[in-house]
């Protein structure tokens, strides 16, 4: 966790203001802090609900997509086989019931029998990479360390996964019974073969490195029974596959990947309460409720809650305008042209906090803003370069006068809303970890002046320092961050923004890391601990969330490993799903807590 601190990625102000110091939070959290009481018999049905974001969705194909706000509109339209709670619990959603079969021992070596060669290639910029076009589940654990293009690798593909599950090969075993009677926007019913062939569809994605380091191998049993196994024992198994969408056939067999999208002539397809119905490029997206939606209520033996509760939307439509400025956004509320905002600045929020004529709504966010060095360029290659950076950044001061008490210091690489299954003692972490991430100028002073005479490099480092234009907190933030470097004589801070979708196309390049710059962005994501530090440093998520700076920090990744697979975590009492979240997306703005199947930058 020092290295995720204070190292290789220095967090931000992290989660929603939750009226304490932001420290602690460990244990069952229920994220929302001001719950209205509804009674369902008075619940006015029909009507339009309008919203606003603040960018563009980026793609409606969700394997694709790497936009937090984008989430927000798939999350009307796909479902999972599970869903989970604002209070982090895992039910059974598409999936009627689901069960875990059997966990076993398994490690990367016990495939090699199964494995196929590949040979490694040279890219245009010397990279070195595996040169196959299928989906690498499982690399041999003897594949030289340093490959040069023509070796050879050994990997287990997802043509050769079968054959090792139908050995008895494999990590965890899920069967998943799916609802009959389901059907899609376009009528069919959906089918174990849906689910397959959607699962399929994550392979080579923007999503791969987030799925690919558990699922093995998924295969239909009859109609409607689904069986999912996992490479070894994992701890976040149902955490990381239990949600991702299913899609009907007219999708999977006649779409390739990032065709499912209006701009490319196509309607996005799912089981979802609400179906895309009209969408003008920039201006504003409508959906409209689907009457075929399967739910019930006497269909989920765990809702307990009144029987008068509807069993579809309550509302006709819903009206989701894009409005890339904060103040038109709030300016949009105000003149009762929206109903609901959100991603505003926090004076704003202040505002309408105090407000008689409004209702803020804050919840513990699940996610942190966090910059992230170049690790592999000089001079960041120098640690206490990078350390010296960390102290230099005013976390108190940014929470308390950018953010006004609406975000706080994230002093660990941890949202107190995921460290209940994060830790067994979330504030002692918290105590030990916090002083590698306080103000502290005397020490960045030490620390500079010690890495600058190690490389015998000249003074004043010239530094460019990213994020993007739309959001205004932010910006603010990452100039207070550079006002604070060149307060010493060690540095020369340079702030650079952009469009957000066009920043996160630089941000997911492959050679972003050469440019040697610092990169300031936020991380959505859910109650899955183990996501936020593996999103921001392990190399399965490089040129995808949240590894844009090629960090591959050994020690750290096997840290990580630790922390999640084997059979002693997975039947630890304390590593017991209490969500489904994948690792994560970029964020534009701070977004709500996440109650559908994403967590996004």
């Amino acid at each position: 966790m020092q290295s995720a601190a204070g190292i290789a990625a220095a967090a931000m102000a992290g989660c929603q203001g939750d009226g304490g110091s932001g420290g602690g939070g460990g244990g069952s959290i229920d994220p929302v802090q001001d719950r209205v009481e509804v009674t369902p018999s008075e619940i006015q049905e029909g009507g339009s609900f309008r919203t606003a974001v603040g960018a563009n969705p980026d793609t409606f194909e969700f394997a694709e997509s790497t936009s937090a706000q984008a989430s927000i509109m798939h999350n009307l339209i796909f479902e999972g086989l599970t869903t989970t709670s604002a209070s982090g619990e895992i039910y059974s959603w598409l999936a009627e019931s689901y069960e875990r079969v059997d966990v076993q021992e398994a490690s990367p070596a016990d495939y090699t029998d199964y494995m196929t060669t590949a040979p490694y290639a040279e890219g245009e910029e010397g990279a070195v990479f595996i040169d196959t076009d299928k989906q690498i589940v499982i690399q041999d654990p003897d594949n030289p360390d340093s490959p040069s293009g023509g070796d050879e690798a050994r990997i287990l593909t997802v043509d050769e996964a079968a054959d090792a599950v139908a050995d008895g090969t494999y990590g965890m075993h899920f069967q998943f019974q799916l609802h009959e009677g389901v059907t899609f926007h376009n009528g069919e019913e959906m089918t174990a073969d849906n689910v397959v062939a959607s699962y399929n569809r994550l392979q080579n994605s923007s999503l791969s490195g987030q799925v690919y380091d558990s699922l093995l191998h998924i295969a239909a049993d009859g109609d409607y029974t689904v069986d999912l196994y996992a490479q070894t024992p994992d701890a976040a198994a149902i955490r990381e596959l239990g949600e991702f969408p299913i899609y009907p056939s007219e999708i999977t067999d006649n779409l390739e990947l990032g065709q499912m999208d209006p701009r490319q002539g196509n309607t996005p397809l799912g089981t979802g309460p609400f179906q895309l119905a009209e969408f003008a490029n920039e201006d504003f997206v409508r959906f409209t409720a689907f009457e075929d939606h399967w739910f019930e209520t006497g269909m989920k033996d765990w809702f307990d809650g009144p029987s008068e509760f509807p069993n579809g939307p309550a509302v006709d439509e819903v009206d989701i305008s894009i409005i890339p400025s904060d103040a038109q956004r709030s300016a949009a509320l105000q003149n009762d042209e929206i109903d609901m905002a959100f991603g505003l600045t926090a004076s704003t929020l202040t505002n309408y906090q105090e407000s008689d004529g409004f209702r803020t709504a804050p919840t513990n966010g699940a996610g942190y803003t966090f910059m992230q060095f170049p690790v592999r360029q000089e001079p960041w290659t120098n640690a206490k370069l990078r350390r010296a950076v960390n102290k230099l950044i005013p976390r108190q001061t940014i929470s308390d006068e950018i953010f006004q008490g609406w975000e706080k210091p994230a002093w660990v690489p941890l949202p107190p809303l995921a460290a209940g299954a994060g830790s067994t003692d979330y504030d002692a972490m918290v105590e030990n970890l916090q002083s590698y991430n306080t103000y502290d100028t005397e020490e960045a002073t030490q620390l500079a002046q010690e890495a600058v005479d190690e490389m015998g490099i000249e003074t004043p480092i010239e530094v460019t320092l990213e994020t993007n234009s739309d959001n205004d907190d932010r910006v603010r933030t990452v100039e207070l961050i550079a006002e604070s470097m060149n307060q010493t004589e060690f540095f020369d801070v340079t702030v650079n923004t952009k469009e957000f979708l066009t920043f996160i196309s630089q941000l997911l390049s492959e050679n972003y890391w050469e440019e040697g710059k610092l990169a300031f962005i936020g991380l959505s994501g859910g109650f899955n601990p183990h996501g936020y530090a593996k999103s921001v440093h392990h190399p399965d998520n490089f040129a995808q969330c949240c590894n844009f700076q090629n960090i591959d920090i050994q020690d750290l990744n096997q840290q990580l490993r630790e922390a999640r697979y084997g059979v002693d975590v997975v039947e630890d009492a304390s590593s017991v799903p209490s969500a489904t979240r994948r690792s994560g997306r970029p964020s534009s703005n701070r977004t709500p807590t996440p109650t559908g199947p994403t967590a996004h930058w």
